[in-house]
């Protein structure tokens, strides 16, 4: 299981080369990946996106749309990728200032534009979606939406040996989640009688049950 190191050198990974990059790098790099030539065409095909949570900056998705893609095809992937726990509403914009679902991407945004996001209107998990630029490759019109780079697991210390944490307890933390390693967990949940979560790759870990869809090593 890759993690995010401490120097940054490298923070996630480009879904077509599997190559390390960071968070700066990642854009650039997606637009002339070698391994995507065959998709690549003269032409806009739609819009490269970033997704970021508004307080965890370690946490981010990139994802690409075609033309016809609509706002609740991307809220379908953000829920599939990182936040679906519970079935909780979500909306694009602004509480009172909601933006339709059924709108279409690429004739409501353009490059620059930041359009927020929250899931879950109690416990909520707020994320803002910048649109990073335009994109020349072709996108599958079954997945008009598609996840092409995203963050390593960021790095977590156990707060009793300072390992990498595979879990965090919902009940003791406070303004941070305190996480766990493996060794850990048995004797934290035996003096506390806590209720341990195992980690996600997500901002909505340890938030409201939420568990990963995948195992942590699996990226894409």
């Amino acid at each position: 299981m890759k993690t995010q190191t401490k120097s940054k050198k490298f923070e996630g990974q480009c879904k077509f080369c599997g190559q390390d990059f960071s968070k700066r790098q990642i854009a650039a790099h997606l637009a002339i990946c070698e391994k995507r030539e065959n998709e690549k065409t003269g032409n806009i095909q739609g819009l490269m996106l970033g997704i970021y949570d508004s307080y965890l900056k370690d946490f981010w998705l990139i994802a690409e749309t075609n033309k016809t893609a609509k706002l609740k095809d991307l809220d379908q992937l953000i829920r599939d990728v990182w936040v679906e726990c519970c079935g909780h509403l979500s909306l694009f914009g602004n509480y009172g200032r909601e933006i339709s679902k059924n709108k279409i991407i690429f004739d409501t945004l353009r490059p620059g534009d930041n359009l927020p996001y929250i899931y879950d209107f109690g416990s909520s998990t707020e994320l803002v979606i910048k649109v990073l630029g335009y994109t020349n490759y072709k996108i599958g019109i079954k997945n008009p939406v598609e996840l092409v780079a995203r963050n390593y697991l960021p790095q977590a210390s156990c707060i009793e040996c300072g390992r990498q944490a595979l879990y965090v307890c919902t009940e003791c933390g406070d303004e941070q989640m305190p996480f766990l390693c493996e060794k850990c967990i048995k004797k934290h949940d035996e003096d506390k009688g806590c209720y341990l979560l195992p980690i996600a790759n997500s901002p909505r870990s340890g938030v409201c049950g939420y568990e990963s869809p995948k195992p942590l090593e699996q990226l894409f």
